[in-house]
């Protein structure tokens, strides 16, 4: 099973999507976390579908800030979602080759530091 993680700083960029899908046609991810999405919960509708992965999920920015975003493929995994919060996704994974389960977890934590310690 392959993961891969990336802080984008904006989906929205005009060359976030190219790079993204680079990215997916170069490393072959089960599962890509896309942290700091920074954009709205219609953006995400409109742009997650035209990466080329069969599942999505997100929670959307809180204050303009974070976003968490995690698409996968069921060739080699099933994922279900645990659950969301507004700055993690959590997924039980189960890897269909070593036939084991896994909790993966796709975290965006506060930048500010009074938000830190709640967190």
């Amino acid at each position: 099973m392959k993961v891969l993680s990336w802080n984008i700083q904006g989906i929205k960029k005009p060359q976030a999507l190219q790079e993204l899908k680079i990215l997916k046609q170069t490393h072959k991810p089960d599962i890509l976390f896309i942290l700091k999405t920074l954009v709205t919960c219609s953006h995400l509708l409109r742009i997650l579908p035209k990466l080329g992965f069969e599942y999505y999920e997100f929670v959307s920015t809180v204050n303009h800030d974070g976003g968490v975003a995690v698409l996968w493929n069921s060739g080699n995994i099933h994922a279900l979602i645990l659950s969301k919060s507004n700055r993690a996704i959590h997924l039980l994974v189960h890897d269909t080759l070593n036939s084991m389960n896994s909790i993966i977890s796709g975290i965006y934590a506060p930048t500010q530091q009074r938000e830190k310690d709640s967190f």
